[in-house]
């Protein structure tokens, strides 16, 4: 079995370095999956935004204007540089409160706003929101499995996200299965469905499309990982 720290010493962002900043709404899956991910290339610099004061999409929110737009703000987002920032979500009870539309609102109206004195972005967007339903270990699930789980054997307890956990044989190995994002892409892509109503259908997430981005940056050493993970026979 390969492991990241042995393999790979972080690398410390190049001047030019693409900037994504991630406010992920959970502080423990969310948080170790993407730490795979710093410092795999000088190219990107990912810094990730733990919520702070809640949650919830709307509390996500106020922390991203915080953050961004205060009088004390800690990040600038270089639009001339396409900066991006990715709010990361479960649906969880979100959908039905109504919170999760005024944080994709909030993110489509900066974009609108994004600076228009630069004619080589006009088409660019920097704010975005992926969604997983019902929780973010959907991600994990796809990097390790083809299809979605058969919906008639989700049991009808509270905990699913214990629930998914226990389809991942051993575990989600957050030393290495991080590696396998490029399988995962193309799973949660092929799986993503939208009910009739527009809203993500059980088991679909979004994570691919901030996945994708990521892979722009880090795809030439996640398939060097994943070609020691292969050699190591593990399945």
């Amino acid at each position: 079995m390969i492991t990241r720290r042995r393999d790979y010493t972080k690398r410390v962002p190049s001047k030019d370095a693409s900037k994504i900043y991630i406010i992920s709404e959970g502080t423990d899956s969310e948080i170790k999956y993407l730490n795979f991910f710093i410092g795999l290339s000088s190219n990107l610099e990912l810094i990730v935004i733990p919520s702070e004061n809640g949650t919830d999409p709307l509390k996500l929110c106020e922390l991203a204007k915080e953050k961004f737009f205060g009088t004390n703000r800690l990040y600038t987002l270089d639009y001339s540089q396409k900066d991006q920032i990715w709010f990361v979500i479960d649906t969880d009870t979100w959908e039905k409160e109504g919170k999760i539309a005024p944080l994709r609102n909030f993110c489509a109206e900066n974009n609108v706003n994004i600076p228009k004195q630069f004619d080589e972005i006009k088409s660019y967007e920097a704010w975005h929101v992926v969604q997983s339903n019902p929780c973010f270990e959907v991600w994990l699930y796809y990097h390790l499995y083809d299809d979605a789980p058969d919906i008639d054997s989700v049991p009808n307890e509270p905990n699913i996200k214990r629930y998914i956990n226990s389809l991942i044989s051993g575990g989600f190995d957050y030393e290495c299965d991080p590696a396998r994002i490029q399988s995962a892409i193309t799973r949660a892509r092929k799986t993503f469905r939208l009910d009739i109503n527009g809203k993500l259908e059980w088991f679909a997430t979004e994570f691919y499309k901030l996945g994708e981005e990521i892979e722009k940056f880090t795809g030439r050493e996640t398939r060097k990982l994943l070609g020691k993970l292969i050699s190591g026979h593990i399945p």
